[in-house]
Order: C-alpha cells, then sequence, then structure tokens
C-alpha cells in the first residue's frame, strides 16, 4: 500500500514538472514562431541601422527605363549623374539637381551604372568634378545607413479628388522591406531559416528595434476601419509585419494597405481648363544628421514602376471628371529640410528627413464646362449683343431686350454657382463670367445713351451704334483667347 502511495507521488510530481515546463515555454516562446523566439533570446535587442560605410556620403538619383522595364541612375543631357543627396556637403552638392562629371578624374558619362555605384565606395580624398566646372574634395567620414525599400505600390482605385477641401481618397496596396542582414547572420548556425512567413505580433514590438517600423505615410487621416497597417490595433487578425528569407536574402516585410486620405495643394488658376498634381508622399520617419553621421532613406523597386504604369490605363483608373496624362505618374526622392526644437539641448535644430513622392499629373475634363456654362454665357451674351442690329431708334425695345439678356445672366449664375471653385482669387472661368457680365451691360447703356441724343443726332448715332457692334464683339473674342490661352 506504501508502495503504490509512493508510486502516485512520483507520477503526480512528473505531471506537475512537465505542466509547468509547458506553460514555461508557452510564455516565452514569442509570436508562435521558433524563430522570432530565438532572435528574441540572443539578439543584441539595441540594431538601429544595416549599414555602416565609409565614404564621401554621395548618392546618385534614380530613374525608371520603361524600354527595358528596369531602375536606372539619373542623368543630364549630357550623361553625367544626378546626385539625389550629398551627406557631408550640402553647399556645393544641391540634391537632386547637381550633376558630377568627374570622380578623381574619372569620366562618369562612360561608365555604367554599376560602375559610378562603386566609385561612391572610394575611401580617403575623393575629388569630384560638377558638371558646372567646379572642384570639391571631400575626405571620407564614417556613417550609418537603412535603406528601406518600397517594393510594391499599388492603387486600387481613386474614390474621391475633393477640389474644395483639398483632399485625395484612394484604396491602394503598399509593400516595404528591409534586409536585415544581423539577424540573418544571428540566424546562419541555426536550421531556423525557411521560406516561410514569420509574423512580428505586437509582443514582438517591444523587445528588438524594428528600423522599418518608423515608415509612415504622410495622411490627413488614418481612418483604423478601412486600414490594414501597423496602426492597427488587430495586428494578430492581419499580420502586416513578417519576416521572410528568400534568394539568400532575409528582410522584414511591412503591409499597408486600405483607404488613405491625403491633403492636397490645388492651384485652380486655369480652372477649368487646369492641370493638377497628386502628391501621396512616404516619410523615412527618421532623420538625417552629417554631424552624427545618420542616413536613412526609402528607394522605390521596379514594381512600384510597373503597377503605377498600370493605372495610367483609363479602364483601370476609371476616373470620369479627370484624365491622367500620358506619362503622367512619377516616382521622386525629395530631402525635406525643417527646423525643431529639441526638448533636451532646448535649442533650434535643422531636421532633414528623406520622402519619397508619388505624383500624378491629372487634367481635368472640361466638357461639362464648356457645354453646361461658357456655351450657355455666350448664348445668353449674343442675344445682348444682338440688340445692337436692332434700329437705335427703337430704343425702348433695344432697352427691354438688353436688361431681359442680363437677368437671364445673372439667374443663370446662381444654376451653375455651386459647380465653381469658391477661392480668394479669380479663375479663369471667373474672368470669362465678369467679362460676360461687363460686355452683357454695355448694350444696356448704349440704350439708355442713345435714348438722349437720338432726336439730335441720328447719324452720329448709328455711327457709333455700327462701330461697337462689331469692333465690341471682335474685342471680346480677343478678350477671351486672352483669358483661356494665354499662359
Amino acid at each position: 500500500m506504501k508502495y503504490k502511495n509512493f508510486i502516485k507521488s512520483i507520477l503526480y510530481l512528473i505531471s506537475l514538472v512537465c505542466l509547468i515546463s509547458s506553460v514555461s515555454l508557452a510564455e516565452t516562446r514569442k509570436c508562435d514562431s521558433d524563430l522570432i523566439t530565438y532572435i528574441y533570446q540572443n539578439s543584441s535587442k539595441n540594431i538601429n541601422w544595416n549599414e555602416k560605410r565609409n565614404d564621401a556620403g554621395i548618392f546618385f538619383d534614380f530613374d525608371w527605363n520603361k524600354e527595358q522595364k528596369k531602375i536606372i541612375t539619373k542623368r543630364n543631357e549630357n550623361n553625367f549623374p544626378i546626385i539625389r543627396l550629398s551627406l557631408f556637403d550640402n553647399t556645393n552638392f544641391i540634391n537632386n539637381k547637381t550633376a558630377i562629371k568627374k570622380i578623381n578624374s574619372i569620366n562618369l558619362s562612360s561608365l555604367s551604372d554599376k560602375e559610378i555605384e562603386k566609385l561612391t565606395y572610394l575611401t580617403g580624398k575623393i575629388n569630384f568634378e560638377l558638371d558646372n566646372g567646379k572642384k570639391i574634395t571631400i575626405i571620407s567620414k564614417s556613417y550609418k545607413l537603412n535603406d528601406f525599400k518600397l517594393s510594391n505600390f499599388e492603387i486600387l482605385s481613386i474614390q474621391n479628388i475633393d477640389t474644395t477641401k483639398g483632399i485625395l481618397e484612394m484604396s491602394f496596396n503598399a509593400k516595404l522591406t528591409n534586409e536585415r542582414n544581423d539577424i540573418k547572420k544571428l540566424l546562419q548556425t541555426t536550421n531556423l531559416l525557411d521560406d516561410s512567413l514569420h509574423d512580428i505580433c505586437s509582443d514582438a514590438r517591444g523587445f528588438l528595434v524594428w528600423p522599418l517600423s518608423s515608415v509612415e505615410l504622410d495622411e490627413f487621416k488614418y481612418d483604423a476601419d478601412v486600414r490594414e497597417g501597423l496602426k492597427n490595433k488587430e495586428i494578430l487578425v492581419n499580420p502586416v509585419f513578417q519576416i521572410t528569407y528568400d534568394n539568400n536574402l532575409l528582410r522584414t516585410l511591412r503591409s499597408e494597405k486600405g483607404v488613405g486620405f491625403f491633403r492636397q495643394s490645388f492651384d485652380f488658376a486655369k480652372f477649368p481648363f487646369d492641370t493638377q498634381k497628386l502628391l501621396i508622399r512616404m516619410r523615412t520617419g527618421v532623420g538625417n544628421y552629417a554631424d552624427e553621421g545618420e542616413l536613412t532613406f526609402l528607394t522605390p523597386e521596379p514594381g512600384v514602376f510597373l503597377n503605377l504604369e498600370k493605372f495610367l490605363d483609363p479602364d483601370i483608373n476609371k476616373l470620369k471628371a479627370w484624365t491622367i496624362k500620358e506619362d503622367g505618374i512619377d516616382v521622386k526622392s525629395k530631402i525635406i529640410t525643417e527646423n525643431v526644437y529639441d526638448i533636451y539641448s532646448k535649442k533650434i535644430i535643422p531636421r532633414s528627413e528623406s520622402v519619397l513622392d508619388i505624383e500624378i499629373t491629372i487634367e481635368r475634363n472640361y466638357q461639362h464646362y464648356l457645354l453646361k456654362i461658357i456655351l450657355p454665357v455666350f448664348l445668353i451674351l449674343c442675344v445682348a449683343w444682338y440688340v445692337l442690329w436692332i434700329p437705335t431708334e427703337k430704343y425702348e425695345a433695344r432697352l427691354n431686350t438688353s436688361i431681359i439678356a442680363l437677368l437671364a445672366l445673372i439667374a443663370y449664375n446662381f444654376v451653375f454657382q455651386d459647380d465653381i471653385p469658391k477661392l480668394e482669387y479669380l479663375t479663369d472661368m471667373d474672368w470669362f463670367i465678369l467679362l460676360s457680365y461687363i460686355f452683357c451691360l454695355i448694350p444696356v447703356f448704349l440704350s439708355i445713351a442713345f435714348s438722349k441724343f437720338i432726336s439730335k443726332n441720328q447719324t452720329k448715332v448709328m455711327k457709333i451704334n455700327r462701330f461697337i457692334k462689331i469692333w465690341g464683339a471682335v474685342f471680346y473674342v480677343l478678350l477671351s483667347a486672352q483669358i483661356f490661352y494665354v499662359e
């Protein structure tokens, strides 16, 4: 009996130990992934930069080659590469403008993109000759670099272009990646590297730095109900941040999709024959500091350009009030500089940040305004102007007709006033309507003036009437052309 009780106690203790061990393992296992768990247990947890360089800090701008379907180095008309950014000298090297002719006396116009890129890794004293003949020398310095990749950006639809509020509403799908050679090195001695996706859940966000999480869209507002992204609380339901390993590259993969709202700045001076530029900006969320040797980029990959080219097709974009211009979508890298207040040093310091702009150039489909506003206004004006063909002595008929035409123009103005943007400046449409009002009033003033002098000098009145009805119409047409067709 005692022997049986002893065996039961041993079995109970073994079960209890197994239960405690399983609970402990469950608590330490992160994101239900052995790979994430291993990173948690073995990483230094403080890696912010994926590449360390020692060179002149010169980076060249990019361009898209439509024929070859690949990203190339952007060059000027003399085939000299244009710089994207100079980390250590932004006075002589102007971002996105300055072209470099020679590096250490090597002419760059005859080199391939890869050969030019190799020259940016030179150390020591590097001599540059700009396309304007200016010669600059930069001594290489060490700095840290993150180059995030926008692997894909697909515009699914543009729901609304609110020109009154200046807001673009659109549905999109974006994917960003960041090579993590540090994590790859950490996992090389394990068998955890595979081609499956490992979700970086919310529990994994706090124990290790994930630089890619700083990237953000410059949005007017973020609506979690129509978006899936890092700001969405439903991370476990809709994974948007993952680790992927393929082609011998270990990367963090971040997805953003849903509906975005972007503030726009419109210029309606040429309305309704205006061309507008829609701007979708992605920010790295990290400042570039030359003194501290820190630089972060956001660079597009070919998938971005391929998907944006597809959206040029009217059958895909389905825009009604607007048309995207041919070659009207472009991706540009820019550096924005602003002064910020440092709460620690209590000083105002300059801060620059790399951003990626997707620009969409659209033209307004003006047929609605031409047929429903401009043409009716012109016809009403014609009625008022034809009064000048009524004999001058019948000034009462002339006056009645011209006043009726003027009232018709005023009444019609209330009909289309909601179709015209209300601004602090006059658009081309406003100038045209104002001009039409003035010329609609001319017959009224003439009829009143002629009624006073008709009995005194009929011949002179008829001569003035003949001159105004012909040359006034010519003058109106010329002024209208000046409004709509002259820049």
